[in-house]
C-alpha cells in the first residue's frame, strides 16, 4: 500500500466518501419551535405525489378486480409510513390523525378511493407549499435570475 489511506467505496485508495448536502424546507415557523413544520427529503416526497397521483388514476377505474384493491391497499399503508419518515414530528402527527383512524386493509374500493383521495390532497398541498419556499429561497439567494419563474398561488 502507497500510505493514500484505505480503499473508499470506489475501491482505489485514497477515494473520499462524498456525501451530498441534505435539503430540508421550513414550511412554518410557528411560535413554538418543537412544532416546526418541516419536508425532511423532498425529494421522497415528490416520489410519494407522483405515485400517489397514478395509484388515484387506476381508482378511477369503474371496478377494480380484488386483486388490484389488494395491492393498493398494501401501497396505501406503505406510502403513508414514508411520508411519515420524509417530514417532521408535527407534520407526521398531522398526518397520522388525518389518515391513522382509517384503516387500509378490508376496506371496500369505494373507500380505499377517498383514502386516497385525501391523502392526495394533503400531499399536494404540502408539494405546493414546499416548491413556494423553495422558489422564495431561490429568489433570495440568486436574486432575480433568466428564465421561467414558478409562480404560487394560495
Amino acid at each position: 500500500m502507497d500510505g493514500t489511506g484505505p480503499a473508499g467505496p470506489g475501491g482505489q485508495p485514497g477515494d473520499e466518501v462524498i456525501i451530498p448536502p441534505r435539503l430540508a424546507v421550513t414550511i412554518d415557523w410557528p411560535a413554538d419551535v418543537g412544532r416546526l413544520s418541516r419536508v425532511d427529503a423532498p425529494d421522497r416526497v415528490l416520489r410519494i405525489w407522483a405515485l400517489l397521483n397514478s395509484a388515484h388514476d387506476e381508482l378511477g377505474h369503474a371496478s377494480l378486480a380484488p386483486a388490484a384493491v389488494t395491492r393498493l391497499q398494501r401501497q396505501f399503508g406503505a406510502l403513508t409510513a414514508e411520508l411519515e419518515r420524509s417530514v417532521s414530528p408535527a407534520l407526521a402527527g398531522e398526518l397520522r390523525h388525518l389518515v391513522g383512524g382509517e384503516k387500509a386493509d378490508g376496506g371496500t374500493a369505494d373507500e380505499l378511493r377517498m383514502m386516497y383521495a385525501t391523502l392526495l390532497g394533503w400531499t399536494g398541498g404540502l408539494v405546493i407549499d414546499m416548491l413556494g419556499q423553495l422558489d422564495a429561497a431561490s429568489a433570495k439567494v440568486g436574486g432575480a435570475r433568466p428564465g421561467p419563474q414558478l409562480a404560487v398561488g394560495r
